[in-house]
């Protein structure tokens, strides 16, 4: 990787306000903090190129503040700890909520500073201060973060800094924000400044489940003849994905992941019986109506998997969940989901609950899940088109050892089982908040990650969702950081054309009329030639399925030369969803 060296050598010497923040970044070991600059946090910005020199953290220059976010969110997505990023004043902060409210729904840490003109008006630039200083900048976000605050001297801000790395690193994880008054940046420090030691400002182990609920839940899930897990939100370790195994495997039970998070549980596993999904099919609530023990580890909506709806039953099932989802919710956005009647009930995460469960149930060998995969339904297709289908086997046929990429998105439709997961750094899940146009951003973030950890980063990525954020290619580009997305390029918004299919039918009106405001044509983008221009290696358009292997295979080559590449592959609208769409899926979806 690249990141720009500053001349001279820095300069030791903690002066400025802004360098107290500047070294308490490099003490929490952030490695990395994106950014597009502004001049609300100039004074930060120089603490970091001319007292730390551009190292720990490293700046990851961004085009747009959305980026800024998006990146951190991919970075701690890959590797479970939060990234720095910064946002310029209120009007940088705007630009970057989008990203902010996915990172924040899909509860992963992140340390974000902001910055506000000098708080003190008669420091304010004509103009310029004004309209860029709030008097509240962080109620912008308070509904989207963790914690925030906006210290007002050297010593608030090491105590908010050392609170906010505290909280965003606890579990559950969540932004935080600090809002870094331009004042106070640029204020000479009087004397010696005492950093904290930080060994002693250090995040709580995980909460463990009660011994009550453990005992409950053992005696449940002792006495099911169907047990179910539903497998959600899950850490990174290995040792722990292991472990997942090792109770489902003891409990005969069955298991279901879903598409929307990482990976957590090998996809090609006997007990893992269904493709990992967005939501519930008939086909998947069937299996959840057949159970009769179910066990939510950290299941985003177990209340909308369970509950009755349209067309689906309630779940008969005793319900025994874990989650600490609960401290986040506030009311302000829906983001909490519908409320889940639930036998036992455990304040803690997947990995405590899972460690605790394999402790206290007896002790057994394997069995055998109590139900077989969900077949798949064979359809016939042109072999001439492109499908999801055939990018999925071209393009893991182009890597020697597939279980050493990192998938860090995919759309709608991708075939999980042509893709087996075998490892939690395999994918690592969608955006959380359903923002359009974060997948390029985040898929930087895990390749620059995953690039330090021997792993290379494909991005399987909607050409609506690409073209809103394509200018986040070009961080990777510049800060050499190799990757490959290949694009998905129906030339539509095509999940926006389902719906108005679905009112135009209920309304008796013609369905032939949905691709109008949806159809990204007329002229098409030449997004090979757009990401060229941003450095990277454009590729395609692909539009037969014989040019697939080759312009794939052009793609990996880029990558691994240290490239960023990205293949245009034109999929016919629609196809992409192939034998996996059923009607009640589009209705719903």
């Amino acid at each position: 990787m690249y990141f720009d060296k500053p001349e001279g050598k820095p300069d030791d010497k903690v002066a400025w306000g802004s360098d107290v923040a500047a070294q308490l970044l490099r003490r929490f070991g952030f490695p990395y903090i994106s950014l597009n600059p502004g001049a609300s946090y100039r004074g930060l910005h120089d603490s970091i190129v001319n007292h730390l020199g551009n190292v720990g953290p490293s700046m990851v220059l961004c085009q747009h503040e959305d980026h800024s976010v998006a990146i951190a969110h991919g970075y701690a997505k890959a590797t479970g700890e939060p990234m720095a990023c910064v946002l310029h004043s209120n009007v940088g902060l705007m630009h970057g909520m989008m990203s902010l409210y996915n990172a924040y729904c899909d509860r992963v840490p992140m340390f974000v500073l902001g910055a506000t003109g000098p708080m003190d008006s008669d420091q304010r630039r004509p103009w310029i201060d004004w309209i860029h200083t709030s008097a509240d900048q962080g109620s912008l976000v308070r509904d989207i973060v963790k914690w925030d605050n906006q210290p007002t001297s050297a010593e608030a801000l090491m105590e908010a800094m050392c609170k906010a790395n505290i909280l965003t690193r606890s579990d559950p994880p969540a932004p935080v924000f600090i809002t870094l008054d331009a004042g106070l940046q640029e204020s000479s420090l009087d004397g010696e400044i005492k950093f904290p030691d930080l060994s002693r400002y250090q995040p709580p182990a995980p909460p463990r489940p009660g011994k009550t609920a453990i005992a409950e839940a053992v005696k449940l899930l002792t006495g099911a003849k169907r047990p179910l897990v539903l497998m959600g939100r899950c850490g990174v370790d290995m040792a722990d994905w292991k472990k997942r195994v090792e109770l489902v495997e003891r409990l005969g039970a069955c298991v279901m992941t879903d598409l929307k998070l990482r990976a957590c549980f090998p996809t090609d596993h006997p007990a893992h019986v269904a493709e990992p999904f967005n939501q519930f099919s008939p086909e998947t609530r069937k299996i959840v109506a057949e159970a009769d023990v179910i066990l939510s580890l950290d299941w985003v909506d177990l209340g909308g998997g369970v509950r009755a709806l349209k067309n689906l039953p309630e779940a008969p099932a005793r319900i025994i969940a874990c989650s600490l989802d609960q401290t986040l919710h506030n009311g302000a956005h829906g983001n909490y989901m519908a409320q889940a009647q639930i036998d036992v009930f455990m304040a803690a995460t997947t990995e405590t609950v899972v460690d605790d469960l394999l402790e206290a149930l007896p002790a057994g060998g394997k069995k055998a899940p109590w139900r077989e995969k969900l077949v798949k339904k064979p359809k016939a297709s042109d072999p001439g088109r492109i499908t999801m289908d055939k990018i999925a086997t071209t393009l893991r046929g182009a890597f020697a050892d597939p279980d050493k990429v990192t998938l860090a998105g995919l759309c709608r439709g991708w075939p999980c089982d042509l893709w087996p997961f075998h490892d939690s750094q395999a994918y690592t899940g969608k955006d959380g908040g359903g923002g359009i146009g974060s997948g390029a951003g985040i898929s930087v973030g895990v390749a620059l990650a995953m690039h330090t950890r021997g792993r290379e980063t494909v991005a399987v990525l909607g050409d609506g969702d690409f073209l809103m954020g394509a200018s986040a290619v070009w961080s990777a580009v510049r800060a050499k950081i190799p990757m490959l997305i290949v694009l998905n390029n129906n030339r539509s918004y095509f999940n926006d054309e389902l719906h108005q299919e679905t009112v135009a039918r209920r309304r008796n009106r013609p369905v032939s009329n949905r691709w109008i405001g949806q159809s990204i044509g007329s002229p098409e983008v030449d997004i090979a030639g757009l990401a060229n221009s941003y450095g990277a290696v454009g590729i395609g358009p692909v539009k037969d399925v014989k040019d697939l292997e080759a312009a794939i295979a052009k793609g990996v080559a880029a990558m691994r030369e240290g490239r960023v590449a990205i293949v245009d592959v034109q999929v016919n609208p629609g196809e992409e969803r192939s034998a996996r769409s059923t009607i009640e899926d589009r209705k719903t979806d």
